[in-house]
């Protein structure tokens, strides 16, 4: 009896085990695809966005951004129906509910497409009333219409096309919507390339450029669809209104926490235009670029781990849910740190090199004053994954959209009281969103987790302290070093990143996590030879 005791520890222990490797080594994959998908992206708009300013102006360049907050504020007529369709999906596939996950997906796709339509008649009021909306110069009026049309149309195929992305996700295979990632940023850079050299100078080309790349996508979703989820199928009969209102219910929530996030950053640059006219407008969005990418980066992280915390919920793994998060911040403090540590350290170098012609010192001002609410949402951001998975969403939503609201008091009285213009409206939304993460977020995330208040603290505590030592180590490097080229800022950047990263292996690691990765490295070595 006491050996059939032992044999089955032994086989539990090596299961789990089993399990334990299988969900490291997909993680691993997923983030390296991930990181890889976000460096070609990143690649491609280093070299494209001076070109970009440079043939057509930096005013010009400020309506790319607008027109993509202006899909965001569209989106708001999704979100509550497509933000909550993975998890869902994900659950019952877990839970072997094949026929209640076939309800949710052909719900979705038979909704979105109905929603597409209504988006299609606002887009074209929009498009065709631009001028009575903004402030737009006569020179370039028509290439901002067209590029708002094609951006509108671009959100529209991703609309119809979103629930195909869940395949990837179901799955756990983010590696395989990463490849499709650089992919289509490949193809859309091809096309921008081969357009501005063959053809005059236009925006617009970005918005054909975007719209190719969404099609790619939607075609290459499809098929992961069918290889991955073959149980999913595409039939009229799983239509279930009581599935469309049930992820309504759940996802309106989504709806106001974006509202609330657009309030906070999403109408920066359409007040700018606003108040403070079009080229001020250009100014602001050229030194958002930067911080847009961490913002990124840190969405690109973020997005490995949610699959696995929505599969540790569904097997009711609290304990190990709860360790993966704390896991994943501390991910997200080595990683994210650097290039914030470097942007506060360099960034008037980066810019007199990348834009010549702009004011280098406003635009990095700008950018640490946009960039700063990621020293302390860097590491939190898997906590914003928690509301999710556990579906308890109203408590996030009810705090973007009062901190939202209050934003945009706060940075419209500004404006009209003193001289402070793009500093108020990049300043204000950093403050409150700092404020709002270490009073809301943080604790209660781990409260819905049914965990202490302050289980969280010590990993943003960490990552704070981090970024403030790699910063002034970058300060004093800079000390005795005179830079002038991309080639010299490069060297001391990469010198600057590689010390953080040691020295965040230490800070944030422990002593036995040091000693995994030290042995992860030993047996990938191992492997190559």
């Amino acid at each position: 009896m006491k050996l059939v005791f032992n044999l089955k520890n032994c086989i539990f222990s090596n299961r789990k085990e089993k399990d334990i490797s299988m969900t490291t080594k997909r993680l691993s994959i997923n983030m390296a695809a991930n990181l890889l998908a976000f460096t070609v992206n990143i690649g491609i708009n280093f070299f494209l966005t001076p070109y970009i300013i440079k043939t057509v102006g930096t005013e010009s360049f400020g309506f790319v951004g607008l027109a993509t907050n202006f899909v965001n504020y569209a989106s708001l007529l999704t979100i509550a129906l497509n933000s909550m369709a993975g998890r869902f999906i994900t659950i019952n596939i877990y839970q072997n509910n094949l026929k209640e996950a076939n309800k949710y997906y052909n719900s979705v796709l038979l909704a979105n497409t109905f929603i597409a339509i209504i988006l299609l008649v606002l887009s074209i009021i929009c498009v065709f009333n631009l001028n009575q909306l903004l402030n737009i110069s006569s020179g370039i009026y028509k290439d901002v219409q067209i590029l708002f049309a094609l951006l509108f149309m671009n959100f529209i195929v991703s609309t119809i096309g979103s629930i195909f992305a869940i395949a990837t996700f179901a799955k756990n295979r983010l590696d395989l919507s990463s490849l499709r990632g650089i992919e289509s940023n490949l193809l859309r850079a091809s096309l921008l390339i081969g357009l501005f050299y063959f053809f005059e100078p236009s925006i617009a080309y970005l918005g054909i450029a975007a719209l190719s790349a969404s099609f790619y996508v939607l075609l290459t979703n499809i098929y992961y669809t069918k290889k991955l989820l073959p149980e999913l199928k595409v039939k009229k009969f799983y239509f279930d209104i009581k599935s469309i209102k049930e992820l309504l219910s759940s996802g309106i929530w989504n709806t106001i926490i974006r509202l609330g996030q657009l309030l906070l950053d999403g109408i920066d640059l359409l007040v700018a235009n606003l108040f403070l006219g079009a080229t001020a407008m250009g100014t602001l969005a050229l030194a958002k670029t930067v911080p847009m990418f961490i913002t990124y980066l840190v969405g690109v992280l973020a997005g490995v781990f949610m699959p696995n915390f929505t599969i540790q919920y569904a097997r009711n793994n609290i304990k190990e849910l709860i360790k993966d998060i704390k896991q994943s911040m501390k991910i997200m403090g080595i990683i994210v740190g650097i290039p914030i540590s470097m942007l506060i350290a360099f960034g008037d170098i980066f810019y007199s090199l990348w834009t010549p012609s702009e004011n280098s010192w406003e635009l990095q001002l700008l950018s640490i004053i946009s960039v700063a609410t990621i020293i302390i949402s860097g590491s939190i951001n898997p906590i914003y994954n928690v509301f999710t998975v556990t579906n308890k969403l109203k408590h996030n939503a009810l705090w973007l959209i009062g901190t939202g609201a209050l934003n945009t008091i706060i940075v419209l009285v500004l404006l009209k009281t003193t001289s402070l213009g793009l500093y108020a409206i990049a300043g204000v939304s950093t403050t409150i969103s700092i404020m709002r993460n270490l009073i809301f977020t943080a604790p209660y995330g781990a409260k819905y987790l049914g965990a202490k208040w302050n289980t969280f603290f010590s990993e943003i505590i960490k990552s704070i302290v981090s970024i403030s030592i790699i910063t002034m180590l970058a300060l004093f490097l800079r000390i005795f070093i005179n830079i002038n080229t991309w080639t010299e800022l490069f060297l001391f950047g990469s010198i600057s990143s590689l010390l953080g990263l040691i020295i965040n292996c230490f800070l944030i690691l422990t002593k036995e996590e040091r000693g995994n990765l030290l042995k992860i490295i030993k047996r990938t070595n191992n492997k190559g030879e």
